[in-house]
């Protein structure tokens, strides 16, 4: 079960959330889906150069 999943069903026995959902749409998952959408672009389009290696302290 992903997250998603997890969300749905911990919200799937509420009938106000599912009204909610029905008239504005899943906001969380659209939200998720342009964050990663946004991170993906930004991956491509910046080059942050070559990156040390990370040493724990």
């Amino acid at each position: 079960m992903n997250q998603q999943d997890r969300i749905l069903h911990a919200w799937g026995d509420a009938p106000i959330y599912d009204k909610l959902i029905v008239e504005r749409g899943h906001i969380p998952a659209q939200v998720n889906t342009e964050a990663a959408r946004i991170l993906k672009d930004a991956e491509r389009s910046i080059d942050f150069g070559p990156r040390l290696p990370y040493i724990p302290l």
